[in-house]
């Protein structure tokens, strides 16, 4: 059994590398091989007979460069992983210590969920793993969960509307803090709904993941039913089917997997679901139209990074690079940025007293939040 920290719905697991550490990395069920992020890796590494790759993904930006290595050993618990084909980015372009607010050094996915039988339990904060040979009764609901290119898939029904409903192929990520992100259908853009507003849908390999947020009447998971839940519309390219080989529609993430225990059986293409007290939980989106991000020398330092168009925080005069100093008189010493991302969606019409300090001025600011989705 290992325990995790959870940030913003995402799986934080000590890992040893070489013997050495633990350092944090992400659990991703979105992603091949391991990724090592914190380029001081490189230092610790003979580079001599490696070359560098470039490579594209998810953002559609500019290719980035990587190591490509296989000679790394991870250990994590009392289990052993040889030999993982791991990318060494030269330069940390996903920034994940500041967006998180811990030390990220990097990202560890089909490697480990292929080695093991991997149970989550997200309300406990626990993973219990079993060797995938090992006799043991798996709780909940089975759903099919066929594993192409590395990365698990589930088929879903969903609803836009009270009218319509439609299978879609979605990619199961729970190294995604949104609830569901759809990309595209029928070789198109998904269609936004009528109510949506502009959004930072994430950080991906080549950059900002750019679009809008809005509702869906209903998704079906098997017999489980979530209604009036959010979704990511990014900006459609269709380069993103080719640079992964695989058609979806888009991804199931984090939002809605912490609802159950949740059970990953790469070996039978299985994913196990049991509902948890969780379950009935409303899906609410940021209501004050904040991004933060952590500044972590020689303390924790919280600066607004973007600012939603039309958001209470750009009503109020907010702006780009304001560190937050306290909320409601209240040093900001006293929250993580998990604690923080919670309050500013706590509750439609919650006022908050925040003083900002902007260059040499300090300014206090009277926050509204509003449910805007």
């Amino acid at each position: 059994m290992i325990n995790f920290i959870k940030v913003k719905n995402l799986i934080v697991i000590p890992v040893y590398i070489n013997e050495k550490g633990p350092y944090n990395f992400l659990l991703d069920t979105g992603v091949g091989q391991m990724i090592i992020t914190d380029t001081t890796f490189l230092k610790e590494i003979d580079l001599t007979n490696h070359k560098t790759y470039k490579i594209q993904g998810y953002g559609l930006g500019k290719e980035i460069e990587a190591i490509l290595v296989r000679s790394i050993n991870a250990r994590v618990g009392r289990a052993s992983i040889k030999n993982i084909p791991t990318a060494i980015f030269k330069h940390d372009i996903f920034d994940l210590s500041s967006f998180l607010g811990i030390k990220i050094h990097g990202i560890l996915g089909y490697f480990f969920f292929r080695s093991f039988t991997v149970k989550i339990n997200y309300a406990s904060n626990k993973i219990t793993c079993y060797l995938p040979d090992t006799n043991t009764k798996i709780k909940g609901t089975p759903v099919p969960m066929p594993v192409i290119n590395a990365k698990p898939y589930v088929n879903v029904n969903m609803s836009l509307d009270s009218n319509t409903k439609t299978q879609v192929k979605l990619l199961v990520d729970n190294g995604s803090s949104h609830p569901l992100m759809l990309e595209s259908i029928n070789d198109g853009p998904f269609p936004i709904p009528p109510n949506s507003i502009p959004a930072n849908l994430g950080v991906g390999i080549n950059g900002e993941i750019t679009g809008v947020m809005g509702r869906v009447h209903s998704l079906d998971i098997d017999e489980f039913t979530f209604r009036d839940i959010l979704a990511g519309f990014p900006d459609y390219s269709p380069k993103r089917t080719e640079l992964e080989g695989n058609t979806r529609n888009g991804s199931l993430g984090a939002e809605v997997l912490k609802h159950f225990l949740v059970t990953f059986d790469y070996k039978n293409e299985i994913l196990y679901l049991k509902k948890t007290r969780a379950f009935k939980q409303r899906f609410d989106h940021d209501m004050s139209g904040l991004e933060i991000f952590v500044v972590r020398s020689p303390r924790d330092r919280y600066y607004i990074s973007r600012i939603e168009p039309g958001s209470p925080a750009e009503k109020v005069g907010l702006k780009e690079n304001d560190e937050i100093v306290s909320v409601d008189f209240k040093g900001i010493e006293n929250y993580n940025l998990s604690e923080l991302t919670e309050m500013f969606r706590d509750r439609d019409g919650k006022q908050m007293i925040l003083e900002i300090r902007r260059g040499h001025e300090s300014l206090i600011v009277l926050l509204k939040l509003k449910r805007r989705i």
